[in-house]
């Protein structure tokens, strides 16, 4: 069996990159083995076809340096808490067993992004049941889920705590960047998404992130629990 380190889990092409890509790529960097699991394909946005879209998932992954990425080709625009959606992460997470599961804030502006937090939310507690779908595979439940803040519609959250990416910075950038069809015109589009005001809006999230913790760039997550500390003279940041 697959033993993943952490698996962030997204509704589409491209939202890992967004919200937890400095993270993974930090992990990955120190040798933890990373997933990202993309519930659709995207296959509902206004730039790029699926297959543009798998392609560019899959350069993204490998600058980001996931070892493992997959669409679990549930609907755009369509996600909702349902028992066949949840059952989709049921198996892949009892497939690829991530000890840690980052995934999408529940207050979110896109209705595919708030679903996606509820349905992996459920997904990660019903794969702990033993009696649960047994067809689906062996009971495994992740030790912990942190949600990402969005990058570039941040609810005004205090985040749990927030990893310091600024060594990958350019790295999460590289990758964003690898979704070209995002922001390159459709046949017959004259307004494109102009990337530099996207990067602005990216850039400036993810600056206040890293203010919080004395650092260039940051990301933040939220726990819905307390995090335990073991060593008290470990915690990092000034609080004066």
């Amino acid at each position: 069996m697959a033993d993943f380190d952490i698996a962030g889990v997204c509704a589409h092409p491209d939202d890992a990159e967004l919200v937890m890509g400095g993270t993974l790529a930090l992990e990955a960097a120190r040798g933890r083995r990373i997933a990202i699991v993309d519930l659709t394909r995207g296959e509902m946005g206004s730039r790029g076809t699926p297959e543009t879209r798998d392609r560019e998932a899959a350069e993204a992954a490998r600058i980001l340096g996931v070892a493992h990425r997959e669409s679990l080709g549930l609907p755009d625009a369509g996600l909702a808490p349902v028992a066949d959606q949840k059952d989709a992460v049921v198996a892949v997470l009892r497939r690829l067993r991530p000890r840690v599961v980052l995934l999408q804030h529940w207050e979110q502006r896109h209705p595919d992004h708030a679903a996606a937090s509820r349905i992996v939310y459920d997904a990660c507690f019903l794969a702990g049941l033993r009696a649960y779908r047994p067809d689906l595979g062996s009971p495994f439940r992740p030790v912990k889920l942190a949600y990402g803040l969005p990058m570039t519609e941040a609810p005004e959250v205090t985040p749990s705590f927030v990893v310091d990416i600024t060594a990958q910075w350019d790295t999460k950038m590289r990758a964003i960047r690898a979704f070209a069809s995002q922001f390159t015109p459709a046949d017959g589009e004259t307004v494109a998404l102009p990337f530099d005001r996207f990067q602005h809006a990216v850039d400036l999230a993810a600056r206040r992130a890293g203010q919080r913790i004395g650092v260039e760039y940051g990301e933040g997550f939220v726990t819905r629990e307390p995090l335990q500390v073991d060593d008290v003279l470990a915690l990092r940041g000034r609080s004066i």
